[in-house]
């Protein structure tokens, strides 16, 4: 009976514990969680029955108040916290301290969400275990947008609703919105954001890539080749097409931009002619020039106050060496206030540019609206030289800073606007250097522009980086040793030695 005094409510109270970690664990009441627990609180009841005077007793002692105070205490600050959290729920806070910014959107996504006219519906296929990462990455679309609905839905659970959806393989994503249905292959942040475009994208606009004067050809997966722009462009939902000048007798009607990348050759006059018209009528155009001996178009930019220079921009400020470039590269971060650009934080490269300049009269000014939209430092120059072996300034260079790029918004006379953007340099925009800082993101920002697509302008969602560490097994067994094995023995020998010490 004494040890039945003495140890059973907390013998209960323990028992208790185990029966409800047991459940915490399962997942469900089962006998084994019931058990523990039943008889657990039969002990504790019995216990504060046999012990109850003893009880009453300690209730007058003064560390019992003492004691009594500090729980109350906890139980009040329980209490508000709880009661914070029921009013805070609808409130959301977070901060994303990962290098990468892994855990948090991407401007473009972003805007998307924010600039939704009708509801998305978006169903996700997985197995339940996958159900609380997916849950974390919705709840930030949700976050931005009260007309982004979601559901989670487990193949195995739901068979019926799984094959309606013609559903094939764990993790495919079925995108809806008025009608239109984009289904992928996985739940990251790029292809499910251009999942989102497409589907409430309304218009289907074309970019026509002009060909046969040497440009980058818009199919070729080689490091010369446009294959990435022409993969970009069709996940804004846009449609990237090639055109033959020569052999048209007008721009085709679909035609919302042409493209001039790269071209060697001189184009015809009828070219030039066509190219003309289509500004004229409001049409866009975008320019991605070379150095000679390509072709810079100088006559026919010139009749839009672009000056195109015949030179080859050097950056002599050493910052491209630490990207593993020349002087004959320049990095930009430097860039004007517009549309094209505002809140663009990211580095872009131009690998042998030349440089573009606006000259606009003072009395052409409300026809012509332009802006030099990247500079380069200070420290750099534009070789007039170009048969030197190696550049040297002198003073027939073009001083620095320069523009290596320039937008232009032209009012025509007949009510017709059309917008014209200048890059002085191709290869940025190339399969090479397309996914490198923000070369892809400057290039589909100025076509967003050119569609007058500026709420598409921004920093789009990377792919996921594979930030995992790759070590040699001799590398392993040296963090092996040092952490597992001589840290601890370290610790323990510290302590002996304080011990030691002490005695």
């Amino acid at each position: 009976m004494e040890l039945m005094k003495r140890y059973s409510f907390w013998i209960g109270i323990a028992l208790v514990f185990i029966g409800l970690i047991v459940y915490w664990v399962l997942g469900v009441w089962s006998v084994a969680s019931l058990i523990p627990l039943g008889v657990g609180a039969v002990l504790t009841i019995i216990g504060i029955i046999i012990n109850w005077r003893e009880i009453q007793a300690s209730l007058g002692r003064r560390t019992t108040k003492y004691g009594m105070s500090s729980v109350t205490g906890i139980v009040i600050v329980v209490v508000i916290l709880i009661i914070a959290n029921v009013f805070l729920k609808d409130f959301h806070w977070r901060t994303d301290t990962t290098a990468g910014g892994q855990y948090s959107l991407a401007d473009q996504t972003v805007k998307v969400l924010k600039n939704l006219d009708n509801e998305v519906d978006v169903k996700i296929f997985d197995v339940e275990s996958k159900s609380n990462r997916i849950t974390d990455r919705m709840s930030e679309y949700d976050n931005y947008s009260n007309k982004f609905k979601w559901q989670f839905i487990d193949p195995d659970k739901h068979p019926g609703v799984a094959k309606q959806n013609n559903i094939k393989k764990l993790g495919t994503v079925v995108v809806e919105s008025g009608g239109k249905t984009e289904r992928i292959d996985n739940y990251n942040e790029q292809d499910l954001t251009n999942a989102i475009i497409k589907v409430t994208r309304t218009e289907t606009k074309t970019v026509y890539f002009t060909s046969g004067h040497g440009e980058h050809p818009l199919d070729n997966s080689d490091e010369q080749g446009f294959k990435m722009v022409a993969d970009a462009i069709k996940e804004q939902n846009y449609v990237a097409k090639k055109l033959v000048l020569a052999t048209q007798d007008s721009v085709p009607a679909d035609a919302s931009v042409i493209v001039v990348a790269g071209a060697k050759n001189a184009f015809f006059p009828k070219e030039l002619k066509l190219l003309a018209g289509f500004l004229r009528d409001g049409g866009d155009v975008l320019f991605l020039l070379d150095p000679p001996p390509s072709q810079g178009f100088k006559d026919f930019l010139g009749r839009y106050h672009i000056q195109v220079d015949d030179d080859i921009v050097i950056d002599a400020s050493g910052i491209g060496q630490l990207f593993g470039t020349g002087p004959a590269v320049p990095l930009i971060n430097n860039y004007e206030d517009h549309a094209i650009t505002n809140e663009f934080g990211l580095m872009t490269f131009y690998p042998l540019a030349r440089s573009i300049e606006l000259n606009v009269p003072p009395d052409s000014t409300s026809q012509y609206q332009g802006t030099e939209l990247a500079r380069t430092n200070t420290k750099s120059w534009g070789e007039t030289d170009l048969n030197a072996k190696q550049a040297s300034r002198d003073a027939n260079d073009i001083s620095g800073p320069l523009s290596l790029a320039v937008a232009m918004e032209i009012s025509g006379g007949r009510g017709t606007n059309s917008r014209l953007v200048v890059f002085g340099d191709s290869d940025f925009a190339t399969n090479r250097y397309f996914g490198a800082q923000g070369n892809g993101d400057l290039f589909m920002n100025s076509v967003n522009w050119l569609l007058q697509d500026e709420d598409l302008i921004s920093v789009r969602p990377k792919r996921p980086e594979d930030r995992r560490i790759q070590m040699t097994q001799s590398q392993v067994k040296t963090v092996l040793i040092l952490f597992v094995i001589l840290l601890p023995v370290a610790i323990l020998l510290a302590g002996g030695v304080v011990y030691w010490r002490r005695r």
